[in-house]
């Protein structure tokens, strides 16, 4: 079972994130870190690991708890395909100009 922790601080590294989830053998861990089109940079942790039980405890004590001040979100991680995009082209097959975009997406 894969685990997300959101809303980690920056400067997080991969050793940090190990000894904040505690004695877990066998899993793997990354942090990844985005920058959204406002500007603002976002950090989050991403761990694999093999027990399920072990999952949900994990989970269970971290979502709410605070790391450096941040208050982080936990919960099971969501596998996302191209097809979850709202503006994959491949998901509409249709040209995107005119009547065929979306009334919020139109330039009037």
């Amino acid at each position: 079972m894969d685990i997300f922790v959101g809303n980690l601080p920056k400067s997080t590294s991969v050793l940090q994130l190990r000894k904040l989830m505690g004695n877990v053998y066998n899993a793997r861990f990354r942090i990844i870190r985005r920058r959204n089109r406002a500007g603002s940079s976002y950090c989050f942790g991403h761990a694999v690991i093999n027990s399920d039980n072990t999952c949900q405890d994990i989970i269970s004590r971290l979502n709410g708890s605070q790391f450096n001040g941040y208050h982080l979100k936990a919960r099971a991680f969501v596998h996302r395909s191209e097809h979850h995009e709202r503006r994959n082209p491949k998901v509409y097959p249709t040209d995107w100009d005119g009547v065929n975009r979306r009334r919020g997406d139109r330039r009037t």
